[in-house]
């Protein structure tokens, strides 16, 4: 790398090669986009000419499935590789024209290829069961049964035009959201922790409630929820919007509630849902000694929201080389067996992390790909021990999807939303015992900061994620019997879960409207899977350590399965039945595991270490 200061954001031709990602693997060169690109229209075309012939026999319709998803891929292709060529420089206008010209042949091959489904759900009933038992659709069963169970829920033709001509207007109230939210809304200015006047942002805002100093976060707190409650009512309107939508979607289509609806998708039993909620709230007491204990290491006699983030051990300073890290993710994952670490080692070692940040990269981190070439990662690397966490993160969603692609053919391969934080978790889950295990008796505070994060994600994501799905239930139950969505029921609401799934935690009138900040809450019953996919990564992590070799190969064989059967089914062959309470009440134990042994570092003095 050239030489330069430690302020220089360096530019991409400064980076190594080797530290860079490499979209070869997807197309050899720009040109070769291009000539797929022109070759969409014919592709499309030829995709086309199936229209109408679905129900002629299972051989036609092994040829249309065959074309369709090819070309479905060839179009994914087009707009990975044009994704990624932006985000190595969203200035670049030659890749933002690369990428707008994919995006737009994307829309157009939707249009293109939307009679698909509504074709063969158009077909007799008998036609469909054969087209299901034919040995020539044998690889597109699943997705065949998957479209014949949903017939229950498809209307008329006419009816199904005139929904499909309400899908753009029920968007408004997201919209209408995010508009109030990101431009008209302001949060105004305060004070941070170095006497410093800033403006208060979302982004800003998530630093602020790690602060050390109180007052600096309650200043923060009172800025971002007083902004809030100062368009309550305008609030309450949009959310109160979205959740009627939701009940009357649910009522048109015929199912019993906006839940059954949501987690029909998936096939998935409202009892899933409700067993989350059970077993936290079960967990009380459980809940209630990690708050005591933030109350003593805080040293704060009663708990405001504001105190809930602020880590309890300050983070060691202690920066990662970018190589070190990979063996430290490695050693993490080492007891995910020689295959897993060999191949995600040949991963890291033939480019699929673009490592630095460079000027006008994209900010972030995530793993993406497309099918038939391996998996990228994009990093901005600074070194801490959040960037290795973020790394083994990245890698578990790599590395389901290097197996699912390896074992299935495209149109299994994508697995579901509801698995998809799984592996990443099981990374970093698995990395926190590594580094546990490797630093034992030698560094109190460094093991008391990496139980204190893990029990912090848990609470985040367990916690107060069956927190907000509680609050989605309700505010859905009550619109379904016709309670009206005041902003005064919203709020009451807003205060009776917090009272439950944060107990001893104050509860005001800025609390209160802390679910008008919640996005997630205009896709309805969304942010419950955050709490079930942690608990089922511990779930299966400790399987793999305690089982060793079984529960190693059977999670390997749940990721190599990528979306070949529906989520429930899929976490069964691993080992993890969330039809039952145990995957969550297993969550626990490691929560309650950790928690003691913070609380015996407490007891020996631990923070008494810090300066």
């Amino acid at each position: 790398m050239a030489e330069m200061t430690m302020t220089d954001i360096p530019t991409r031709g400064q980076i190594a090669v080797e530290d860079t990602w490499d979209l070869s693997t997807i197309y050899a060169t720009e040109d070769a986009w291009d000539e797929e690109y022109g070759s969409i229209s014919p592709t499309l075309e030829s995709a086309t000419a199936y229209r109408g012939r679905l129900g002629e026999g299972p051989a036609i319709t092994r040829e249309a499935l065959d074309v369709i998803f090819g070309a479905q891929l060839k179009i994914m292709r087009l707009v990975v590789y044009a994704s990624f060529r932006r985000d190595e420089d969203i200035t670049d206008t030659e890749a933002n024209a690369r990428y707008e010209r994919a995006v737009a042949a994307s829309i157009k091959a939707g249009e293109a290829l939307a009679f698909l489904q509504p074709e063969i759900l158009a077909l007799p009933g008998e036609t469909l069961s054969l087209l299901v038992a034919a040995l020539e659709l044998a690889n597109y069963r699943h997705f065949l049964e998957d479209l014949r169970r949903r017939r229950a829920h498809v209307r008329s033709e006419e009816v199904e035009e005139v929904l499909a001509q309400f899908a753009d207007v029920s968007r408004a109230p997201f919209e209408a959201f995010n508009a109030l939210e990101d431009a008209d809304l302001s949060f105004g200015k305060i004070e941070d922790d170095e006497a410093r006047i800033i403006e208060l942002s979302q982004a800003r805002y998530g630093k602020l409630m790690e602060s050390q100093d109180r007052e600096t976060r309650k200043r923060a707190f009172e800025a971002m929820l007083g902004a809030y409650k100062s368009h309550a009512h305008t609030f309450a309107s949009l959310h109160g919007s979205s959740v009627r939508k939701d009940v009357a979607a649910a009522r048109v289509r015929g199912y019993e509630s906006a839940l059954d609806e949501a987690l029909f998708e998936d096939n998935m039993p409202t009892s899933v849902y409700h067993g989350l909620l059970q077993v936290v709230q079960d967990s009380r007491a459980l809940i209630e000694r990690s708050l005591k204990l933030r109350r003593r290491a805080l040293g704060v006699e009663e708990l405001q929201r504001y105190d809930l983030v602020v880590p309890l051990a300050r983070e060691s300073r202690t920066s990662h080389d970018y190589r070190e890290a990979v063996e430290i993710v490695l050693g993490g994952v080492a007891v995910l067996g020689k295959r897993y670490v060999t191949d995600l080692g040949n991963g890291f070692n033939s480019r699929w992390v673009d490592v630095h940040e460079t000027k006008n990269k994209r900010s972030g981190a995530y793993s993406w790909g497309v099918y038939g070439a391996p998996p990228m990662m994009l990093m901005n690397w600074n070194g801490t021990l959040y960037d290795v966490f973020t790394l083994a993160h990245e890698a578990g969603h790599a590395m389901h999807s290097f197996y699912a692609d390896g074992a299935q053919p495209f149109h299994m391969a994508g697995y579901p939303i509801f698995l998809a934080e799984i592996a990443s978790t099981v990374n970093e889950v698995l990395l926190t015992w590594h580094l546990l295990g490797a630093e034992a008796g030698d560094d109190p505070v460094g093991r008391f900061t990496l139980l204190n994060r893990f029990v912090s994600g848990f609470e985040g994501t367990i916690v107060n994620q069956a927190m907000f799905a509680d609050f989605e239930l309700r505010t859905h139950g009550a619109a379904e019997t016709g309670v009206p969505l005041t902003l005064d029921f919203l709020n009451q609401q807003c205060g009776e879960v917090q009272a439950v799934y944060s107990p001893t935690v104050a509860v005001n009138d800025l609390t209160t409207v802390n679910w008008a900040r919640i996005p997630h809450f205009y896709r309805a019953f969304y942010v419950f899977q955050y709490a079930t996919g942690l608990a089922s990564a511990i779930s299966i992590a400790r399987a793999v350590r305690d089982e060793g070799e079984p529960a190693r190969d059977r999670y390997l064989g749940m990721l190599s399965a990528g979306g070949s059967d529906y989520p429930l089914a899929l976490l069964k062959t691993a080992g993890v039945d969330l039809s039952t309470p145990d995957p969550i009440r297993i969550a626990f134990e490691e929560y309650e595991l950790a928690l003691a042994e913070m609380e015996r570092l407490v007891d020996n003095g631990v923070l008494d270490h810090q300066a």
